[in-house]
């Protein structure tokens, strides 16, 4: 992590300026460290059978507690205790309206597809209070596991180092293997997200 200090102030002014956006709205450009190259296309990369020795990991505390252990590389981020589920990596904000419509879209995917479907949540606005935190669970009943923005540094900069990510909320990943599947940029319909995830099965 140690590596990435200098480019991290950027990053951080940047996600201050995270936007929520609507279905069927064009997301607002923000503009973030451009020290940092991104690729040319901004679809995930469809990487088979990536070895594991590729992978950087992090030892990441959740807003619950426990301690989760992320892999990441170019390809995507890989969940050694969730290594045979989809994983659905939901990018949100603790003030974005918009991603609150999508929470229980989300726990309802959980719930229909449990023996497939892990979710883990990424909360990336300021950093949370614990009595705010503990709010949000007890709302929305989040019962996977959620990372809070002063955790998840290094997650949010593999975001748009390798996604183009520039602070618009929601943002989705679906990740199968390792490997970024498909990628949700603004709020999306159940219908949409769950036919992805049945390509995936």
């Amino acid at each position: 992590m140690k590596k990435n200090l200098p480019l991290l102030p950027f990053l951080m002014t940047a996600i201050l300026y995270t936007g929520c956006i609507p279905q069927k709205t064009s997301p607002r450009v923000v503009q973030m460290n451009n020290s940092v190259p991104t690729p040319a296309s901004i679809n995930p990369p469809q990487v088979r059978n990536l070895p594991l020795a590729t992978f950087s990991y992090h030892k990441i505390k959740t807003v619950q507690g426990p301690i989760l252990t992320v892999g990441e590389s170019h390809t995507g981020f890989l969940f050694p205790p969730f290594k045979e589920k989809i994983i659905l990596l939901q990018i949100f904000g603790q003030d974005c309206p918009h991603c609150f419509k999508e929470i229980p879209i989300i726990n309802s995917l959980q719930e229909k597809y449990h023996q497939n479907l892990q979710i883990v949540a990424l909360q990336v606005q300021e950093p949370m209070s614990k009595g705010k935190a503990n709010s949000l669970i007890q709302q929305f009943n989040i019962n996977y596991p959620l990372i809070d923005r002063k955790e998840g540094n290094d997650l949010m900069y593999g975001l748009k180092k390798n996604y183009e990510w520039n602070g618009v909320l929601p943002f989705i990943l679906l990740i199968k293997d390792g490997v970024t599947q498909e990628v949700f940029r603004g709020e999306k319909s159940q219908e949409r997200i769950e036919r992805a995830i049945q390509e995936l099965l």
